[in-house]
């Protein structure tokens, strides 16, 4: 297997749309190189996955009209970059996507109930809710065994929810009660399912790590497969609740796919950054250098 099968399997198979591709491009390459950038070097970055300039065209319009991506013109071009709210959602999802070791859990849950939530905010809140990992225990009971409540606090802010919403923290009282609430979660929470997501992503990505040692890549090559692999874990992600290891089945997948994710991600550090500054532009011309945000990425520093 090339690289080149590779990129062009996954273009086929992986099912990304180009809309939800532009977003991970956003967000895990404008988000440390200046914000914006021209539509014209994004078509051209993106047709080797597929994506013909039509339709690249037609998904940054339909992102500037869901107030995910912002416009300006200079001159004839065209540039895009993320609204703010879309920074701020983007934000939260960095804390998970690269997120280092977790840390060890002290047995409390965080629980959240929107007694007061009416829809349509309801489902909003619903949404964000799913995506830092919370689910529901029982009816209008949200719980997660939480490394991050930051983001929570930050989205009960952001949709102006402080006074509609209960928020605590609780923990089983025995261990009878805490394998009963185990067996619960892995029943309710589809762990199964996402374990077999989780086991499928590394059986497609972990033979690209032997490759990256033997074979050598072009910058544009491990741009595109920094896009792709940040994109179909985030895929993964989105259904994860990142339960502490004492919640989970023994051996966890995630944790093996984080894990792979991590080292892919340092092997293509250097070589898409290249592409990056090089073929990407924004009103300036080349883009500018990384910020120190993504050497720092799950939380070691790549080679530089």
């Amino acid at each position: 297997m090339t690289f080149d099968d590779f990129l062009a399997e996954r273009a086929q198979n992986a099912n990304i749309s180009s809309k939800s591709q532009l977003v991970t491009l956003f967000g895990d390459v404008m988000s440390v190189h200046g914000d914006w950038v021209w539509l014209g070097s994004l078509i051209e970055a993106l047709e080797p996955l597929g994506y013909s300039e039509r339709l690249v065209r037609t998904s940054v319009f339909r992102l500037v009209q869901d107030d995910w991506l912002q416009t300006r013109k200079v001159g004839r071009k065209s540039f895009y970059s993320f609204t703010d709210n879309a920074k701020k959602h983007y934000k939260k999802a960095a804390r998970r996507i690269y997120a280092g070791q977790f840390g060890a859990w002290d047995g409390r849950w965080l629980i959240v109930m929107p007694s007061y939530v009416q829809e349509p905010e309801l489902s909003t809140f619903r949404r964000q809710l799913q995506w830092l990992g919370f689910s529901p225990l029982a009816s209008g009971v949200y719980a997660h065994p939480s490394f991050d409540q930051q983001s929570l606090e930050e989205t009960v802010q952001e949709l102006e929810l402080s006074e509609k919403v209960v928020i605590f923290t609780s923990n089983t009282l025995d261990d009878a009660s805490a394998k009963v609430l185990k067996q619960l979660v892995m029943d309710k929470w589809n762990i199964k399912e996402l374990e077999q997501d989780y086991q499928r992503f590394i059986d497609i990505y972990q033979p690209l790590v032997t490759l990256l040692k033997t074979s050598r890549l072009t910058d544009k090559q491990s741009f595109l497969l920094r896009l792709l692999l940040v994109h179909e874990y985030r895929r993964i992600l989105l259904k994860d609740h990142e339960l502490p290891q004492d919640m989970l089945p023994t051996p966890w997948a995630g944790f093996a796919a984080h894990k792979l994710v991590s080292q892919l991600y340092g092997l293509l550090a250097n070589a898409s950054t290249h592409y990056i500054k090089r073929a990407l532009q924004n009103a300036d011309g080349k883009l500018p250098e990384e910020s120190t945000d993504f050497w720092v990425r799950f939380k070691y520093e790549h080679v530089q």
